[in-house]
């Protein structure tokens, strides 16, 4: 009986959690592991706990856990003279016996079911005590793991001195002396990538301040957070999650990313927006996200987050891990809401990003401060919109400015006068020469809010949040592979002769390529004026119905190159009318590739395929879609995963992967010229334009 309560609080400590082990190794063995250095037989210590800590920090860098798994004491004098540290997928679960026995049954007792998480690793390192002098000698260390390691997170130090940042919040825990484990122990003390700081003893709680006003059950939401998140991580070995916790135990933030989050981040995230909104009364959800736009011009999730408090240490720790979970690889553009502490935290995180203030936040906050002033001039706000939206210029802009600030005499508000000195943050004229689709701001964001608002509140419990969020991403999803077959399997219907028009419509998706005929229709009804000629030619071109606004398009007759002072395409990836109407006139008959965006197009993330795993009677097309795609999005990352192991078997897989690419592209085809004519699904049916 006694063993079998001992296996059941090892099973316990594997569940709840891996906790950062680099406690109070000396400063040598600290700096070794920093610099990556793995254990070597022969290697010396000054105890035991010091080659554990050393170990437990090489395991960090590397994405695995640790934990204690034998020790050996001697005859003598029954001291420890042997400790092994291990990975914790070392060995096998004992069998389990789930069934209840009849009492128990009876009396209503249920077994929770646990992961199972061993799988015969045999990494490990094993220190002996030697002496005189007394020290702990590596006597063996094994490397290799039979199973994939996380790639470990790396947290960026703080500067100097700085004390409200992520490692001051850590140091406090990571103080704390590590007891030393005479018998064998499960403890787990590295921490992979994909989980955050749990902690031990019991796991991580939340503060009932920080979820939710006298919640009910808190604890009891955080198990069953921790449990869903191991979950998803066990049925898609691209899922990630991460925890920070304070010095107090309590968790503080979570992060989590799905597979389909981070693999879509590859194509589409050079514009995102980290939304906040749902975050911004007490009555709801601390939820907050990271989205963006992907070629059907639909919303995107790239990481979901619960976010407890707005210091600088919680939004740095948060963006350094959400920058982990993408790759690494920095967004050109991010779009937040106004705070110090975010500001901060990105500065430091994104160096090289763009960061950006949402307008419709910015004209918000514009309500609140000024709300008296709403009050007494109704037209206020629609002179602000037009200040932010309006301008083209910046000395439009300047002229818009001081029309508000003195037509409603506000020369005096400090607020305003802060506001104004961020302008190049916010103000569209001095963003609108780069990447900054203008797509962000659509009515799709707007029913995401509208969604969040009448489902997530204070009320709502953890886990019911999170399954309502899945069912959206899930319908999501679906739209998505709606929108492949659209664009794969019928054709737009084309209002002219135009060969740029014919070769848009094979290029572009559907909902882009609708974008584009409305541009490329109304250049029809603009008139240019030559004003300037040479080599590169100059024109203004302007609308009777702009009432005389005119845009000026250069053309350089050398490269064939054309831009224009609206900067759509520059921000927007689309050319404008202003551009196409000159192209007409100078003859350009084909759509130039530099003026094409792949992130627009089909090639822009990988073809879904039809796959035979999926062809159950009952299931739509779309749903069949979504199945083959998650069923080859999980095959891919346990192929790259697996393929990833050493240089030898990374080269045998790139090849065989090569090989099956080619293959897939011949047999999509294939297919495509075989099925011109198949049906569309009946819910886009009568969406879609009959075919030329």
């Amino acid at each position: 009986m006694e063993g079998h309560r001992h296996g059941e609080a090892d099973d316990e400590e594997e569940e709840l959690g891996l906790r950062l082990g680099l406690a109070s190794a000396g400063a040598s063995a600290a700096a070794a592991a920093a610099a990556g250095e793995p254990p070597s037989v022969g290697m010396e210590f000054p105890t035991s706990e010091a080659a554990r800590e050393f170990y437990c920090a090489y395991a960090d860098r590397a994405g695995f856990a640790v934990r204690t798994d034998k020790s050996r004491r001697s005859r003598r004098d029954d001291s420890v003279i042997m400790r092994r540290f291990v990975c914790t997928r070392e060995g096998f679960h004992p069998t389990r016996h789930d069934d209840l026995t009849e009492s128990e049954a009876a009396a209503g007792k249920r077994r929770r079911k646990r992961l199972i998480i061993r799988e015969g690793c045999m990494a490990m390192c094993e220190v002996t005590k030697k002496e005189p002098p007394l020290r702990w000698v590596v006597t063996k260390f094994v490397a290799h793991h039979v199973h994939p390691v996380s790639l470990p997170l790396c947290p960026r130090p703080p500067p100097a001195g700085e004390s409200d940042g992520l490692a001051g919040e850590h140091a406090a825990a990571l103080d704390e002396p590590t007891q030393a484990a005479t018998e064998p122990s499960d403890e787990p003390t590295g921490a992979p990538a994909a989980v955050g700081n749990g902690a031990p003893n019991g796991g991580p709680s939340f503060c009932n301040r920080l979820v939710r006003a006298n919640p009910a059950g808190v604890r009891a939401e955080v198990q069953d957070l921790l449990d869903y998140l191991r979950k998803m991580q066990a049925e898609s070995p691209g899922f990630f999650y991460a925890m920070q916790v304070d010095s107090g135990n309590c968790v503080t933030n979570v992060f989590w990313a799905d597979a389909k989050a981070r693999m879509a981040y590859k194509s589409f995230g050079d514009a995102v927006t980290f939304d906040t909104t749902y975050r911004k009364t007490k009555y709801m959800m601390p939820f907050a996200v990271f989205r963006g736009i992907n070629h059907h011009l639909q919303w995107i999730i790239f990481g979901c987050c619960l976010l407890m408090d707005e210091t600088k240490s919680s939004y740095t720790w948060l963006f350094d891990t959400w920058l982990a979970a993408m790759g690494g690889r920095q967004p050109d553009l991010l779009v937040t809401d106004q705070g110090k502490a975010m500001e901060a935290g990105i500065a430091r995180v994104l160096p090289n990003t763009r960061h950006r203030f949402c307008q419709r936040n910015i004209l918000s906050l514009c309500k609140q401060k000024l709300s008296a002033v709403y009050i007494q001039h109704i037209n206020l706000k629609a002179d602000l919109r037009e200040c932010v939206f309006g301008a083209e210029t910046i000395e439009e802009f300047q002229a818009r400015w001081d029309y508000v600030i003195h037509k409603y005499n506000l020369e005096e508000n400090t607020w305003l006068q802060s506001l104004y000195d961020t302008r190049q943050q916010w103000a569209w004229v001095y963003q609108k020469g780069s990447f900054f689709p203008e797509l962000l701001k659509s009515q799709r964001s707007e029913r995401l809010n509208k969604f969040f608002k009448t489902h997530f509140n204070m009320k709502t419990p953890l886990l019911v949040l999170i399954s309502r969020f899945d069912q959206v991403m899930a319908l999501s999803f679906e739209k998505e592979a709606q929108a492949n077959f659209v664009t794969a399997y019928s054709k737009p219907t084309l209002k002219t002769p135009s060969v740029i028009e014919r070769q848009a419509a094979a290029i572009y998706t559907r909902a882009v390529f609708d974008i584009f005929q409305e541009e490329f229709i109304e250049s029809l009804g603009y008139h240019a004026d030559k004003i300037e000629d040479g080599v590169i030619l100059k024109y203004n071109v302007a609308s009777e119905e702009e009432n005389g606004r005119g845009y000026i398009v250069s053309f350089n007759q050398l490269d064939r190159k054309a831009e224009c002072t609206c900067c759509k395409f520059e921000y927007a990836g689309i050319l404008c009318r202003h551009v196409l109407r000159i192209f007409f006139m100078v003859g350009v008959r084909n759509l130039p590739e530099e003026y094409i965006m792949k992130r627009w197009t089909m090639d822009a993330v990988s073809s879904v395929v039809p796959d035979e795993r999926s062809l159950e009677t009952g299931v739509s097309f779309p749903e069949r879609l979504v199945a083959w795609y998650n069923d080859l999005s999980l095959d891919g990352l346990t192929y790259g995963m697996r393929g990833a192991m050493s240089p030898e078997v990374y080269k045998v897989a790139k090849a065989a992967l090569q090989k099956a690419f080619d293959d897939v592209l011949a047999a999509k085809y294939q297919q495509m010229s075989e099925h011109q004519d198949m049906p569309l699904p009946k819910s886009q049916a009568k969406r879609t334009h009959t075919k030329a």
